[in-house]
């Protein structure tokens, strides 16, 4: 690992290890998820019963990431990385082999207090080891996760169809790995952190918070999350219920929409590290606002299109608003991850259930009419963002 901070360049090797971290975390995540119909199937769960594991996963992650965040500004612990990492696949794997609905519950509460420890920690590491490219750096953290949690359901599904539901079991084996890897590197890693932290302090010293752009940042992300999280929950039933197609074919609208998104963070950083956050977070709002408008209208071939082109420019926003929480709060990094990454998106979750409510009395077009009428009101605040402290690398 001979990486070096030099000129403002980002350490890459330890950012990519971050970013297969991440993916790793949100791996556990979306495969927890997809699960539900085998632990309904398994415990003999109630609807009510299966509704209340994601609701514990997202609580729990939702209110401890910020207090993550407090920790990792006042005494930054890269030990949580290894930690958590582990504790999100051994909580993934203890679902298969617990006796109880209860204890069912105990370990997705575990598996996302790993995704919660992670989260603040690990941007918190990003952003120091970014150089001056912050928005490339963010990307690479989060293409990672973005990338995972596409891909979750599908690791799910292939080790129920080999293994059946102990199959979770094996879900453990690369968390453990990846945790042995990184308590190897931490000494390397705080070494290079160490290096550009005394490059950051020959440099002007943080500002003070930015309130305004903070609160305003984060009802941005929380109407952001809503509109994510309500495609990725209802595109699947739009495509069955309304467009009458197969069952089977569900999985093709909602891979699209992820997919598209782990390349719109990709192509969305470099945007943003040249032209500014602010223009470019402006940028993807007002091209989403035709294109979410559009879709409910859209069948066959089209509709995929605009998928794509809507997940592409819904993820793209994710660096670029976790940048701009940690230039409003520079001197609380781990708060700002916590608050962008955890109760802002914690907050879309709730969103989402209320949108459940609405597809059972009115139908899911009304749904995806819904999540369309957010763009603008979602754009209307980034416009009255104040400006960032640093808007150009």
């Amino acid at each position: 690992m001979n990486s070096t901070v030099s000129a403002g360049r980002p350490v890459l090797a330890l950012l990519l290890v971050l970013s297969l971290t991440h993916a790793v975390i949100d791996l556990t995540s979306g495969a927890i998820v997809a699960l539900l119909p085998a632990m309904r199937e398994a415990y003999s769960l109630s609807y009510a019963m299966v509704g209340l594991i994601p609701l514990f996963a997202n609580l729990t992650s939702t209110f401890t990431q910020p207090v993550f965040g407090i920790i990792s500004d006042r005494s930054e612990m890269r030990w949580l990385l290894p930690l958590s990492v582990a504790l999100g696949g051994l909580g993934l794997a203890a679902v298969g082999y617990v006796s109880n609905y209860w204890l069912v519950l105990a370990a997705v509460v575990i598996s996302a207090l790993g995704s919660a420890a992670f989260h603040p920690e690990g941007a918190h590491a990003a952003h120091n080891l970014a150089g001056e490219r912050r928005a490339l750096a963010m990307a690479i953290y989060s293409v990672g996760g973005n990338l995972g949690y596409a891909l979750g359901p599908g690791f799910a599904a292939a080790l129920i169809a080999a293994f059946g539901l102990r199959g979770t079991g094996l879900a453990a084996l690369l968390p453990l790995a990846l945790a042995a890897f990184l308590i190897w590197l931490l000494p390397r890693w705080r070494a290079h952190e160490q290096e550009a932290a005394a490059r950051k302090r020959e440099q002007a010293e943080p500002g003070e918070t930015n309130w305004r752009g903070t609160v305003l940042i984060t009802l941005v992300v929380i109407l952001r999350s809503i509109i994510h999280l309500g495609m990725t929950t209802y595109v699947p039933f739009f495509w069955i219920d309304v467009l009458g197609n197969a069952p089977a074919t569900a999985g093709l609208v909602q891979t699209t929409y992820l997919l598209a998104g782990v390349l719109g963070t990709l192509l969305g950083a470099p945007l943003a590290d040249r032209f500014g956050t602010k223009p470019v977070l402006i940028a993807s709002f007002a091209l989403l606002l035709p294109v979410q408008a559009v879709l409910a209208s859209l069948r066959g071939w089209p509709l995929l299109i605009g998928l794509f082109a809507a997940g592409f420019l819904v993820v793209s926003t994710f660096t670029t608003t976790l940048v701009m929480t940690q230039e409003y709060m520079p001197r609380s990094l781990g708060l700002a991850s916590g608050l962008n990454l955890g109760l802002a998106f914690g907050m879309g979750g709730v969103g989402t259930s209320v949108l459940g409510i609405v597809a059972d009395h009115f139908g899911v077009l009304v749904v995806m009419r819904c999540i369309a009428s957010l763009v603008l009101p979602a754009l209307l605040l980034t416009l009255a963002l104040p400006p960032v402290r640093l808007d150009r690398a």
